[in-house]
């Protein structure tokens, strides 16, 4: 049975290379997207161990956790005195201090801003140094720096160059070396530069202090026992640990921002495994039908049912690892492409090449095998019921007959029917969790009984067709005839346009909620917030101060970012001014006010407020970075969507975030114009007063809303060119679908062809089918989506705060005509072969 298995495969061939590639393709989207994120944190990985291979101890602030959402919190500044009593320890060899911050670049009077953070610090030697000089020299005297040597490419910097470094103040600085990360030219998304340590104490204001103490041991004595004797000496004020366990937690941060890009690749990476599956499961379904009387030969010559039923799945595994095999090959291009993708959408991945491991390879086969074995099962059972007397039938029926049978057809109902009452649960209020197996179930039953709605839709859709002629009356009629073809021909496209309906009203919905949910709350004139949008703040102190010099500005009210740790889950909270705040925001209360912020306490988003039954007066206990285990009474709660537009379910006062936390950056500004100042005058003197804080993008009401949206809008940018991955895939299952069913469909041909159509009307009969097949599958699909889409945003992320669904009308539109070019172009291959069918050949065939 095998030297048979694979004498059909080559028999076959030609009917199945566009499976094979659908495999390929499927697999390699699997194996790049394995490949990039696995490689990316390998780089990060490698390069922060690389960079502290020279540092045995570190000394920092303790802190009450290290990072939070991919950053790493600030911490109090060093004690200068700390210096002599570290390096007084047993066991210390070496102590060097370093100073680190925010600090921007500007190159002939503009301002390098990169996607991650502006890195100042002091210059660290060997072997403290993270950072290995590749030309030039170290700043050794005040006013000299170096630069890492991707930013000066990028920003067209030199060696002898002189630019400028924008902190709390200006300064001018003489470029003297370039230096790389580890193996790297750089930090990922990043701009590194680099000056003498009393010139970082002194822009970066930390006095006499330092950030971090680099630590060398004596010879022989084990990096663990310095550790432990510095912990006890020092006690818990401050944090002791290992250059390597520092390290690591500096790339486990860097690499949480891959956590994004991680969760949209594997929803790639499964949609595009289900789209090749059921392009897999159609192949397999119609060559299976077309081989009935040779089946049937074989049941007939002593093959038993079994031996049928392994035959048929050893040639999907057959095909499943060729096509695993070129999707392997193709995997490291697809992860190149996929790192393009990425960067435009604003990830920051590390440079350098990308490589895969053995086990990501076979992951990568083994996946692809088994799926398209699996999809081939059905197809296999199918083959093992032919019955050995077909073989000496006059002819042979592989459109399928009548259809399934009443317990067959029941079976095929209850997935639909569990996952309708499922998503109606959610819908109702039951638990958010419910959602994902509801919709699988509802997709899944859709899938099997699509075909029972076919006749009616094919017919309605077609019925435009019907009046271009008879090529389109055929079309139409040999659509509803076969609905089991039909379906299974438009499913592939279906369930990829509706993961393109569902994806475009989820994050349509997300942005303008966002944006709405600004517009609605914050009254200020103007917003003044960093160009990058980190959400922790990138706005010096400085830049209020100056905003309330300014005559044209009547209120300028603060916000700043910390994060907190929430049951175990790391959260932001919102600081604000409670003087300030009412005149800049209307925040609508449920319980408590604003003012009551001045004494101490939190107010909580009444979302948060009725999921704990918290209220006026309850205390609740929060792990804050710098503070650890803080209590806070609740002095307010505050409507869900106002709170949502501070992007935070937590708020307290800026006196309250000041004794908590030790960063010292603004988030953004809310601005309110003086009485009778136009809205230009007020921006142009807002922007002169701001001329030396280029990253301070100075917005109105309305552009401020707009970017809250902003990185919806990448993220959406980056899925929907992979969702047109996922489409082109589904355009190889139409085009297979049809192209093989001309082969099952050559006597009907032959015989319109002896009644006198023409070999143009059939090319066009084919076309309009496949024009209507896509038709079937837009309708299926986006209703799908869309549906399940509007559903998530009311019954699920709505319920946290009002979020009302919004439909992108004209994306929509566009996936439509998307969705006829590629009724279109898959029409085209099939009616070619149909129109070249011989008659007197096709009459003949059985």
């Amino acid at each position: 049975m095998w030297h048979l298995t694979l004498r059909n495969v080559r028999a076959h061939a030609g009917r199945l290379r566009l499976t094979v590639l659908a495999v390929a393709l499927a697999v390699a989207v699997v194996a790049g997207g394995t490949a990039l994120t696995g490689a990316s944190q390998r780089l990060l990985d490698a390069q922060f161990r690389t960079a502290a291979a020279g540092v045995d101890v570190t000394v920092r602030a303790a802190a009450a956790f290290d990072s939070a959402m991919g950053v790493e919190v600030d911490r109090e500044p060093l004690p200068a005195a700390l210096v002599d009593e570290v390096a007084a320890a047993p066991g210390v060899a070496r102590v060097l201090p370093v100073v680190e911050g925010s600090g921007l670049l500007e190159v002939d009077g503009r301002a390098v801003v990169p996607t991650g953070a502006s890195v100042l610090s002091s210059f660290a030697p060997a072997p403290f140094g993270a950072f290995v000089l590749r030309e030039g020299r170290a700043p050794t005297r005040s006013g000299e720096a170096v630069v890492d040597v991707a930013t000066a490419r990028a920003a067209g910097v030199a060696v002898g160059d002189r630019v400028d470094l924008l902190t709390d103040g200006r300064s001018t600085v003489r470029v003297v070396g370039l230096v790389g990360f580890a193996d790297g030219d750089g930090l990922p998304g990043a701009t590194v530069v680099l000056v003498p340590l009393a010139d970082a104490q002194r822009l970066l204001g930390t006095g006499e202090g330092f950030t971090e103490l680099r630590v060398r041991t004596t010879t022989g004595t084990p990096v663990a026992d310095a550790v432990a004797a510095l912990r006890t000496r020092l006690g818990a004020d401050y944090a002791v640990a290992s250059g390597q366990d520092t390290a690591e937690a500096s790339a486990a941060a860097a690499g949480e921002q891959l956590g994004s890009l991680r969760l949209v690749l594997a929803a790639l990476s499964g949609a595009v495994l289900l789209v090749g599956a059921v392009l897999v499961a159609n192949t397999f379904t119609i060559v299976i039908g077309q081989r009935r009387r040779e089946i049937a030969l074989l049941r007939a010559a002593g093959a038993t049912s079994g031996q049928v039923t392994r035959a048929v799945l050893a040639e999907a595994v057959v095909v499943g690892a060729v096509g695993s095999v070129l999707g392997t090959a193709l995997g490291l291009v697809t992860a190149e492409g996929l790192r393009v993708l990425a960067r435009a959408a604003g990830s920051d991945l590390p440079e350098g090449r990308l490589g895969t491991t053995p086990a990501a390879v076979l992951l990568a086969v083994l996946v692809g095998v088994g799926v398209t074995a699996l999809a081939a099962v059905g197809a296999a059972r199918s083959a093992a019921r032919v019955a050995p007397v077909e073989a000496i039938r006059a002819s042979v029926d592989v459109v399928g007959g009548p259809g399934p049978r009443r317990g067959r057809a029941t079976a095929r109902a209850v997935p639909l029917v569990a996952g309708v009452v499922g998503l109606a649960a959610v819908a109702a209020g039951a638990p958010a969790a419910l959602l994902a197996p509801a919709a699988i179930a509802t997709v899944v039953g859709v899938v099997l009984n699509a075909a029972v709605v076919t006749p009616a839709l094919t017919r309605a859709l077609g019925a435009p067709l019907a009046r271009a002629g008879v090529p389109g009356q055929l079309a139409r009629e040999a659509a509803a005839r076969a609905p089991r073809r039909t379906t299974s021909t438009a499913i592939a496209l279906a369930l990829g346009l509706a993961l393109v309906g569902f994806t475009s009203v989820v994050a349509t919905s997300l942005r303008d909620g966002l944006s709405g949910a600004y517009r609605e709350t914050i009254t200020a004139d103007l917003v003044v917030e960093s160009a990058r949008g980190e959400m922790l703040g990138g706005l010096s102190p400085a830049v209020a101060d100056r905003l309330r010099s300014v005559p044209q500005v009547e209120v300028a009210s603060r916000v700043r970012y910390g994060h907190v740790l929430d049951g175990g889950t790391t959260t932001a909270l919102a600081a604000v001014d409670p003087a300030t705040l009412p005149a800049v925001a209307e925040l609508d209360m449920v319980e408590g006010s604003v003012e009551a912020l001045a004494g101490g306490g939190v107010l909580v988003a009444e979302s948060l407020s009725t999921e704990r039954d918290l209220h006026v007066g309850d205390v609740v206990r929060l792990t804050l970075s710098h503070a650890g285990v803080q209590e806070l009474e609740v002095v307010g709660v505050v409507d869900s969507l106002d709170a949502q537009a501070l992007s935070t379910a937590w708020i307290v006062s800026l006196d309250t975030y000041a004794r908590h936390f030790a960063e010292d950056l603004d988030a953004s500004v809310l601005v309110r114009t003086a009485g009778g100042v136009g809205a230009d005058e007020a921006r142009a003197s807002v922007r002169a007063a701001l001329a030396d804080h280029p990253t301070a993008a100075v917005r109105d009401q309305a552009a401020a809303a707009q970017a809250r949206g902003a990185a919806v809008d990448e993220v959406l940018g980056l899925v929907g060119v992979l969702l047109g991955l996922v489409v082109v895939l589904a355009l190889l299952g139409v085009t297979s679908t049809l192209a093989l069913s001309v082969a099952e469909r050559v006597r009907e041909i032959g015989l319109l062809r002896a009644v006198g159509t023409t070999s143009g009307q059939v090319g066009r009969m084919f076309r309009a089918e496949a024009l209507l097949v896509a038709a079937l599958a837009t309708v299926l699909g986006l209703g799908l989506g869309v549906a399940l889409g509007a559903l998530t945003v009311s019954a699920v992320l709505g319920r946290e705060a009002p979020l009302a669904v919004s439909l992108p009308v004209g994306r929509l539109a566009a996936v439509v005509l998307a969705a006829g070019v590629v009724g279109v172009v898959a029409g085209l291959a099939p009616a070619r072969r149909a129109a070249r069918t011989d008659v007197l050949t096709a009459l003949a065939a059985d």
